[in-house]
């Protein structure tokens, strides 16, 4: 028997003792008042006054003793108890059969007889008042049998053998009736504890699928939710491209071409910001996204984002000035380059004028990134929500800022599994400052790699090749015509062979932008390894729509490839390059006089002190 339904059962058998017992001090007296009508002719009053005393005493003392214990059941430990109520039958059962001992010497044999009756039947009904305890039936009727057994044998030598077997197989019959009692009483507690068991689990089904069914519930919201803001943010968009191709097909003027153009890069921005917003929510949501531990230069990863955003910022006149500390530190580089990107992007959004500023920074070993603007500033209320999904906060101008309000939602979720804290400094009218603090140990570096920060020069771009590998033609004319703008010369090919005759004739690029998925089963990927092999190393940018695709981590990934997930922006895709044609020869310069060094000011670095 485990402890557990030991202690429930001697719990159930003492609280109905107990019950019982409440009722016995007025069976007592109806047994009182039998022994005074058999006895009281042939014995003195005193006599039986002394045993009516000490039986009823015995009783109500018992009595008593359960109604003190009925309020403090069940009790973690019964057995202190349950002894206790033990003694006290023994005692009641010694009073009863003590009135065999006082009156059967004084009483005629018919009287012995039928006081010998009583005590035999009062010791069977000690099974009902037992209640299936084989130990309180034991004591209570060997006292009563004992009494009269003794008793009567003491009277009646002739007959010790056989009173003392009828005796014991009695006293063995009662006692074995209460065990099968309590063996019952014990099976009765079992199917009790199974029954709530299967209850309790049923509950605990019957819960998991409530809160199964609210999790869809919240789900379907949240997916409805993304539905209807990403119809509305994309179809807003969308609108505003069909609106600028009719205006260009209408007015093809250079300076119309300039204003639209401009306009729809932008447009082209937000469709992709959103997709990556989408992307970005979806697999943290579903926990697919994969932390990859590195050591990387936060600085240079802040460094990085600033050029893409550098162009969005002056585009709005704001300055975006920076003050990037070399520091190093383990932790996922594309999660500090998301987090990065999303405040820098929501702070130029919510900035009318004046300047971000973007600032890297160590303090007691851990890596520090903050960004703030002067922007409108987010009121106490509402600091609570923004990180909240789809929450967008009104500002006075009504100005429409594209996305559906998931950026800093996907901050925090980054945040959390990379094992950074968050905090925001913000008053309405004067702007807002977030600081992200990473748990993990940062060191600083003694001698940072140059970088510049400043400009970004075309005049190291002049001249330089250009492969496009990419089986879809629409792609391939819009990118190479792009590039040319750039002044690079740009070659393209649909597949690995058509890439294989294109270097055999011309030569190898400088660098090769390709498609991840191509035509026929091919791997862009494939293909590079195979040129790199061929040709020695070169620099190589593979883009592919494939959200499956984990961008490599800097351990993992050969230093010459590269790999960027579409819609890539003009700016991404400038920086890319842009560090690739920095980190080779310098071309044979033209001795064209009219050649002018074009540049491009991104972003305007802190004066130092």
């Amino acid at each position: 028997m485990q402890q557990t339904e030991h202690y429930e059962l001697v719990n159930e058998l003492l609280t109905l003792h107990a019950r019982i017992l409440l009722r016995m001090p007025a069976f007592q007296v109806l047994l009182i008042g039998a022994m005074g009508w058999i006895a009281l002719p042939d014995i003195s009053g005193s006599l039986f006054a002394i045993w009516a005393t000490f039986a009823l005493a015995a009783e109500v003392l018992r009595s008593g003793t359960a109604r003190w214990a009925l309020p403090r059941l069940p009790v973690s430990a019964p057995q202190h108890m349950y002894r206790g109520f033990v003694a006290l039958d023994a005692l009641s059962g010694l009073s009863i059969g003590s009135a065999a001992v006082l009156f059967l010497p004084h009483v005629p044999l018919l009287s012995q007889m039928l006081i010998e009756i009583v005590l035999f039947a009062v010791a069977a009904a000690g099974t009902a008042v037992a209640v299936s305890s084989a130990f309180m039936l034991a004591a209570y009727s060997s006292m009563v049998l004992v009494g009269a057994s003794g008793t009567w044998i003491f009277l009646h030598p002739s007959l010790t053998f056989l009173v003392i077997v009828l005796t014991l197989a009695y006293w063995v019959f009662l006692v074995a009736v209460a065990r099968d009692s309590e063996r019952l009483l014990l099976r009765s507690i079992r199917i009790r504890h199974e029954r709530d068991q299967a209850l309790q689990s049923l509950e605990r089904s019957d819960a998991e699928l409530r809160a199964a069914h609210e999790r869809i519930e919240r789900a379907m919201q949240a997916r409805n939710r993304v539905m209807a803001a990403a119809s509305h943010d994309l179809r807003q968009p969308l609108q505003a491209l069909s609106i600028y191709s009719a205006v260009l097909s209408a007015h093809p003027q250079p300076q119309t071409m300039s204003v639209v153009g401009k306009n729809i890069e932008n447009i082209v921005r937000d469709l992709g910001q959103i997709l990556d917003e989408l992307l970005d929510i979806s697999s943290l949501a579903s926990g697919s996204y994969r932390i990859q531990q590195t050591v990387f230069a936060l600085d240079e990863v802040i460094a990085g984002v600033c050029t893409e955003l550098a162009l969005t910022a002056g585009r709005k006149g704001l300055a975006l000035t920076t003050h990037l500390a070399p520091v190093q530190m383990q932790g996922d580089s594309r999660a500090a380059s998301r987090i990065a990107r999303n405040l820098i992007d929501n702070a130029i959004k919510y900035t009318a004028s004046g300047c971000v500023r973007v600032s890297v920074d160590m303090n007691e070993g851990r890596a520090i990134l903050a960004v703030e603007d002067t922007g409108c500033g987010i009121p106490e209320s509402e600091q609570e929500h923004v990180f909240e999904e789809f929450y967008q906060l009104q500002a006075s101008d009504d100005e429409y800022r594209g996305g559906v309000g998931l950026g800093l939602a996907i901050v925090k979720r980054l945040c959390a599994l990379t094992r950074a804290t968050i905090t925001i400094h913000s008053e309405p009218g004067t702007g807002t400052r977030v600081t992200v603090m990473w748990a993990g140990l940062a060191i600083g570096r003694m001698n940072p790699p140059e970088r510049v920060t400043g400009q970004m020069r075309l005049s190291h771009w002049r001249g330089r090749r250009v492969y496009v590998l990419d089986d879809d033609q629409e792609v391939v004319r819009s990118l190479c015509a792009l590039l040319e703008t750039w002044g690079l010369s740009v070659r393209s090919a649909s597949s690995a062979h058509d890439l294989q005759e294109l270097v055999s004739v011309e030569g190898c690029p400088d660098v090769l932008i390709a498609d991840l998925h191509l035509g026929r089963n091919q791997s862009g990927l494939a293909v590079a390894e195979r040129l790199v092999e061929t040709q020695g190393p070169l620099p190589v940018l593979i883009i592919t729509a494939d959200t499956a695709v984990v961008p490599l981590s800097d351990g993992d990934a050969p230093r010459w490839l590269t790999l960027m997930q579409k819609p890539v922006s003009s700016t991404a895709l400038q920086a890319a390059l842009d560090k690739f044609f920095a980190e080779l020869p310098e071309p044979i310069k033209s001795h064209d006089a009219s050649e002018i060094e074009a540049s491009i000011d991104l972003i305007r670095p802190d004066p130092q002190p």
